[in-house]
């Protein structure tokens, strides 16, 4: 197979659950709620699929670190949080687990 069909076909295949909610709001207002709310959610399940196994095994021997990265975001999300702050605390955590613990 072409290497250009291959990268052009992964890459649709990586976009379409992110992009379909969006393009199918009004198909959405149809839907009943529950669906709808699943359907929007869609594109950040995806994307939380692809990095929540990487946070984990991206520090080697200090993959706590990376957990405590993943709990200061959700624990800034959960109290709605800005985006922006989870990201800057979620930093400052892995960051902080990464000088306290160097190699457990």
């Amino acid at each position: 197979m072409n290497k250009l069909l291959m990268i052009v076909l992964c890459a649709s295949v990586t976009m379409l659950p992110r992009i379909i909610p969006y393009f199918a709001s009004s198909a959405l207002s149809k839907l009943p709620r529950f669906v709808r709310k699943c359907m929007l959610l869609l594109p950040l399940a995806a994307l939380g699929a692809l990095i929540f196994p990487l946070a984990l095994t991206d520090f080697g021997a200090m993959w706590y670190a990376g957990l405590v990265g993943i709990v200061i975001a959700f624990l800034t999300s959960l109290f709605k949080g800005p985006m922006i702050l989870a990201i800057i605390f979620a930093l400052i955590g892995t960051t902080g687990m990464m000088l306290a613990f160097p190699a457990l």
